[in-house]
């Protein structure tokens, strides 16, 4: 069989299939239905420093051209995900991806201090959630928010770090 793995920022992953966050939740759902461990990788739900509730229903609408959706970041909160989700899926044999969503720049930094601490492969900044402080634009909408937000975050995370726009 041929090798397909792939190292990205020093992570190394069986193959290049990444289970993106938020389409995947943490995986639980999904394992009953295939074999997780033959991803390359699972980038978890978006997580926030404390549990979110999310958006109440309707939170999803189909379209002729795709589907909409508002689920509003719902998780259990970053000690639930560590303390909860994290042990089942380091059992999965896939890498794991932790994915960080917050409110303000200090959200980020702790979110990555904070996973730096435990077994995950990497860090995913999700930086096209709203900017609280910012009226509810998202941080990636401008390069200089995209500058602030990452260099008060970098110095924090020894782990691996990505941004999603």
């Amino acid at each position: 069989m041929a090798d397909m793995g792939v190292s990205v920022c020093g992570v190394d992953f069986k193959n290049p299939v990444i289970a993106a966050s938020g389409t995947f939740g943490f995986g639980r759902e999904y394992a009953q239905f295939y074999d997780i461990g033959l991803l390359g990788g699972l980038s978890v739900k978006g997580l926030t420093r404390l549990p979110r509730q999310g958006n109440p229903a309707p939170r999803v609408a189909e379209t002729p051209s795709g589907m909409l959706n508002s689920v509003g970041l719902q998780n259990p909160g970053v000690e639930a995900f560590i303390e909860h989700e994290l042990p089942w899926l380091r059992q999965q044999g896939t890498a794991v991806i932790a994915n960080m969503a917050g409110a303000c720049e200090d959200d980020y930094a702790y979110m990555a201090r904070r996973l730096s601490q435990v077994d995950v492969d990497m860090l995913e900044m999700n930086i096209s959630c709203p900017n609280v402080k910012e009226g509810g634009v998202a941080f990636g909408t401008r390069p200089e928010s995209i500058y602030n937000i990452v260099r008060i975050t970098r110095p924090e995370a020894k782990k691996p770090l990505v941004v999603k726009l």
